[in-house]
């Protein structure tokens, strides 16, 4: 910044303010601004040169400095500013530039990226829906159906409470996101939104008997048949991979093959045996499997299939039942020849096997793929005498990490590895001077010097030191004011509810009864300090032997220690009313409400509120929720921690008591977990100790 600040200066003094020269070094500086992390600035210093452009009448530079504007300011955690800016863009160029200029493409993929991410409310009307259109045209050319999909059931959700359930505008957003969903070959969601096209042409008088319905009604049954008949997609060159594998070691090869989540196809080939892994399959811990998709998740990629290379190609029960608790696909693969591999596939969700047709799906480059067919989790080391500590984990002492590019040790404890990375810090695993695993959470450099964000980690910290409880995991160590801002908390060797709910479903009632009275006492002990969550979710839950814990204070509202929080925080589909009006100051109540959300997920496999974020939102506001399937015995509870007004919600204390009677007081015996629950956290009992 100061060298440009320099030449700055100097091109202005030497060649004038208006030169070239000078207008590309004041367009250096600003954005080394940015990189600096002073956002704001950057966001000032691209404004007034906007401006300026404006004066002069040079529309393309104008909309090209708008277009920094707009960056910077999500930069700087300003979505809905950044999501105005890129729509007075995108209406600029069009209507100066025209639909197929350079920069109406730029403003409408900025637009559709950040609002694909938001619920509706944030970009509301008529002209911001017309943004919205032209944004979901956009993705839906470039071939991002998936995308567009979602794009188009905003649209929908917009439309409808814009112009009425039954609108032709509705509908038209309906069919767009049916033929969506059809494209990327997703035929279970397709089924789906036909049953919404199908329930808005009812409305509009188009029901059974009509030619229009009847037609698309025959549609929708062939989509529901395609979605009932399980298909294993691989590409072309991710398939070569796997035949590379296999033929390499045609009797042990085995591995999870994985997807990204856009994809409809296998891209990936994670190794778990290969030629020089002298054990079989069946001699392949569960854990090493769950070890591997959990790094896959880590990486972006969804497990679709477990592969085994075998020359009958005929499954096996130890594998299906691997499969079934996996909930994958069994993929055999046979060589032929030298150069020739034969698969078949199946899936095991009943009590025999089903045969999956293989479909080869064409890609451009190998390239990608072959950078990702190595993921790291086979070389992480199981300590074999790690062993529980309570609710820490406690091993011998382990070899530092080696990785000279990042940090060595904070305070007194010693990295082991990085095992995480978030848009504002990362996580480590440590180790203190007695042997014991601690998470250290730290803030990235870039943002240590944004008084803001420091301030927010503070904030955090503050939160987490002041919370203490058996379902809660305490902060033992902090330096919020250092270079590197960084908190250490016990390593709590434990998957998260929302882990239990993507391999499980749905759980059962006494699980639920014993979670939801965990999840209820922890939030007493938070709120006896003044503390209000704002965030409690299954992700932020987790689950240990002993029950469960609520993690993560980062937005916490911390009662005479902060102002009142000014627009949302939180996470749409778990907040409460009070958060979705963006009110200024919270109570206790809040997280209650959240506490009924979770419940409802946890007993019914489902959100209560629907299936995306803008009828969840919706239905939250309406105080809608569908509770269709929820025990009798879980009703009560449910219903009254989901009331609209905040004064007719339970405490946490009364949620507690009437799940589990004792929990409350003090009577900390165990809570009752499913076969099912107790697997996974024995999965972890295990965790990697670090990298050699």
């Amino acid at each position: 910044m100061q060298l440009f600040a320099r030449l700055l200066a100097d091109r202005e003094r030497l060649q004038g303010p208006h030169h070239p020269d000078s207008d590309l070094a004041r367009h250096q500086l600003a954005h080394w601004y940015g990189r600096a992390g002073r956002f704001q600035e950057a966001v000032n210093r691209y404004e007034i040169m906007r401006r300026v452009a404006v004066q002069q009448g040079h529309t393309e530079t104008a909309l090209s400095l708008m277009c920094e504007v707009g960056y910077w300011q999500h930069q700087a955690g300003d979505t809905a500013a950044a999501l105005r800016t890129f729509a007075e863009m995108l209406r600029g160029a069009q209507q100066e530039l025209g639909p197929t200029h350079q920069l109406t493409g730029i403003a409408r993929q900025r637009y559709a990226e950040l609002a694909a991410g938001l619920p509706f409310g944030n970009e509301g009307g008529h002209d911001g829906l017309q943004n919205l259109i032209a944004a979901a045209a956009e993705v839906e050319a470039s071939g991002d159906f998936r995308r567009a999909g979602r794009l188009y059931g905003q649209i929908a959700a917009q439309s409808e409470d814009l112009y009425g359930h039954a609108s032709a505008q509705t509908l038209s957003a309906l069919v767009a996101q049916a033929k969506a969903a059809v494209n990327a070959g997703d035929h279970e969601e397709a089924a789906e939104r036909f049953d919404a096209v199908l329930a808005c042409m009812a409305l509009q008088g188009l029901g059974p008997g009509t030619r229009e319905y009847d037609i698309l009604l025959g549609q929708r049954e062939e989509l529901a048949r395609s979605a009932a008949r399980v298909t294993f997609r691989i590409g072309q060159h991710t398939g070569t991979l796997l035949g590379q594998k296999v033929q390499a070691a045609p009797r042990t090869a085995c591995g999870v093959l994985a997807r990204r989540p856009d994809a409809t196809h296998a891209t990936c080939v994670a190794v778990v045996l290969d030629e020089t892994d002298g054990r079989t399959p069946v001699q392949v811990p569960a854990e090493q499997w769950s070890a591997v998709i959990r790094h896959l998740a880590e990486q972006r990629w969804e497990a679709t299939a477990v592969y085994f290379a075998r020359p009958d190609r005929r499954p096996r029960a130890a594998e299906a039942q691997l499969c079934r608790r996996l909930g994958l696909l069994g993929v055999y693969v046979s060589c032929m020849d030298s150069s020739n591999v034969e698969v078949e596939a199946y899936a095991f969700t009943g009590s025999e096997p089903v045969y999956a047709p293989v479909v080869v799906v064409p890609e451009e480059s190998a390239a990608s793929q072959q950078a990702t067919a190595q993921p790291a989790a086979g070389g992480v080391t199981f300590h074999p005498g790690a062993e529980a500590f309570g609710q820490w984990r406690e091993v011998g002492r382990v070899r530092p990490a080696t990785d000279t590019d990042g940090p060595s040790a904070f305070g007194g404890y010693d990295v082991l590895e990085r095992v995480g990375r978030g848009g504002f810090g990362d996580v480590y695993l440590c180790q203190d001077p007695d042997g014991v695993m601690v998470a250290v959470k730290t803030l990235h450099a870039r943002y240590a010097n944004v008084p803001s964000v420091r301030q927010g980690f503070a904030h955090e910290v503050q939160a987490a030191q002041r919370v203490s409880g058996r379902f809660t995991v305490p902060v033992i160590a902090a330096d919020p004011d250092g270079d590197t801002p960084w908190m250490a908390v016990p390593y709590v060797a434990a998957p998260s509810l929302q882990e239990l709910l993507e391999q499980s479903g749905k759980l059962d009632e006494p699980t639920v009864r014993g979670l939801g009275a965990g999840i209820a006492a922890a939030l007493s002990a938070i709120h006896a300090q003044g503390i209000v969550h704002l965030d409690l979710k299954p992700g932020n839950v987790l689950l240990t032997a002993d029950g469960p814990r609520v993690i993560d204070f980062g937005i916490a509202q911390i009662e005479r220690l902060t102002e009142p929080r000014r627009g949302f925080a939180g996470t749409y589909t778990y907040a409460s009313p009070e958060q979705l009006r963006e009110q200024p100051v919270f109570t206790a109540a809040s997280d209650v409400f959240s506490l009924g959300t979770v419940l409802a997920r946890l007993a019914l496999g489902r959100s209560p509120w629907g299936g995306d974020t803008a009828t969840a939102v919706a239905n939250i506001r309406a105080g809608a929720p569908d509770l269709d399937g929820l025990p009798s015995a879980l009703h009560d509870v449910v219903r009254s921690c989901l009331q609209l007004d905040p004064a007719r919600r339970p405490t946490p204390h009364e949620v507690a008591e009437a799940l589990q009677p004792g929990v409350a007081d003090g009577d900390l015996g165990p809570l009752p977990l499913s076969q099912e629950a107790q697997e996974l956290v024995a999965a972890y009992a295990t965790m990697p100790a670090t990298r050699f």
